[in-house]
């Protein structure tokens, strides 16, 4: 069974998630071309699995061409951030494409579960584009240092740290609406008392507009965060 999908409509839509998270280093020198290359890797990808008959379905091979597109991406931008020539660019990113692609058809094979599927891929690509980078080296066609740098460099594992920053940002913010609800909660709670114990105190009158502006702040601020906070 061929598992045919829409590649074409897939890659646009791929690039433009890629166009949306592109680092603003890469987008401010290099915004075209990583684009066009990131759709080409993309719809070449989807093209090659979506006439393949060892693809179960339309969805595995969506699955498959993203993890192509996605490694392209990351690659492409230590290559644009590294010192070698862009004249080689293209050749380590069909090398790592290839791997990818192959890794990926031989994990849909052997029925891999995904988590082992994406480190299988992973694992491969790192050596692909090493051994890439190593050939230039050792033909002279980049230095030692650049050589170094290329290796260095890691935007899926900068990607990664950036995507837990933001949880644990999430997790302190969570615990801090926790902590400001207990306490006013507490403060509501002291007020219902003191009006059943000094139910004819006259200062009662001004603590519970107080209390009341207070709380009406509160539960404003909370709504507001919940909906903008997200």
């Amino acid at each position: 069974m061929v598992a045919t999908f829409d590649y074409k409509g897939f890659a646009k839509n791929l690039t433009k998630q890629a166009e949306n998270i592109m680092p603003d280093d890469i987008a401010s020198k290099h915004k075209k071309e990583f684009l066009d290359r990131i759709y080409d890797f993309t719809f070449l990808a989807g093209k090659a699995f979506s006439n393949d008959d060892s693809i179960a379905d339309a969805d595995t091979a969506k699955v498959l061409t993203q993890i192509i597109s996605e490694w392209t991406f990351h690659k492409y931008i230590d290559l644009l951030r590294s010192d070698i020539p862009e004249m080689y660019h293209e050749s380590i990113l069909q090398k790592v494409a290839y791997v990818a692609f192959e890794m990926a058809k031989e994990s849909e094979f052997s029925k891999l579960s995904q988590d082992q599927m994406l480190t299988l891929v992973e694992l491969q690509i790192k050596k692909a584009y090493e051994k890439a980078c190593k050939k230039l080296l050792d033909n002279g066609q980049i230095s030692k240092e650049a050589y170094d740098k290329a290796l260095n460099l890691s935007n899926v594992d900068d990607y990664v740290k950036k995507l837990v920053h933001n949880v644990k940002i999430v997790k302190e913010s969570k615990k801090s609406t926790f902590l400001f609800t207990l306490i006013a909660l507490i403060c509501a709670l002291l007020t219902v008392i003191l009006n059943i114990l000094y139910a004819d105190a006259p200062a009662l009158v001004l603590i519970n507009n107080i209390m009341i502006i207070l709380l009406s702040m509160y539960v404003g601020i909370y709504i507001g965060s919940q909906i903008f906070g997200k």
